[in-house]
């Protein structure tokens, strides 16, 4: 399946840039990164740029549905779960 960038909409293309420009920061690091060191500097390209790209694709997702920005009740509240006890392990019998 080809993409079609003709018929891309505006957050689409954000996101194809944003993409790109991830995927260029990737392979520089790659390039750049000392003997031994590859995917560890890969990695730390893809904490620096990878995550504020799917930020951006988030912010993008999010903006562009119509009753995103409404406030209001929830439709069903969810209860939050018990934080765990700081003495949780349980003792074991003598």
């Amino acid at each position: 399946m080809a993409l079609d960038f003709a018929g891309l909409s505006l957050e689409e293309w954000l996101a194809a840039e944003s993409a790109v420009l991830t995927m260029r920061s990737l392979m520089q690091a790659a390039q750049a990164a000392p003997h031994g060191q590859g995917m560890f500097r890969v990695e730390a390209a893809l904490h620096k740029t990878g995550f504020e790209h799917l930020r951006k694709m988030l912010r993008a997702a999010v903006a562009s549905h119509e009753g995103a920005q409404k406030k209001g009740s929830a439709v069903c509240l969810a209860p939050a779960e018990k934080p765990p006890r700081s003495g949780g392990a349980k003792r074991k019998a003598s």
